[in-house]
């Protein structure tokens, strides 16, 4: 892995949203009533956005940190 490369960092927060959202998925499966809407709306949903939004930032400081690391590589030619 190359310095400044946060592929397993964001990979692994993609994988664990997706397991979330599969999990819930599951759970709603036999647990689909009101409160289980009310949950899902309250703690799931939100989720999303932010996730979204912290996986794109988190690929836009990927390149930075690279970039930056190339820069002063002692072996930068």
């Amino acid at each position: 892995m190359k310095q400044g490369d946060l592929s397993p960092i964001v990979g692994g927060l993609k994988r664990s949203f997706q397991d979330l959202q599969a999990r819930w998925e599951e759970t709603r499966e036999v647990w689909n009533d009101e409160v289980s809407q009310r949950f899902g709306d309250d703690h799931i949903v939100p989720l999303e956005a932010p996730v979204d939004i912290a996986l794109k930032a988190m690929d836009r400081l990927a390149l930075v940190m690279i970039r930056a690391y190339e820069a002063c590589s002692p072996d930068r030619e």
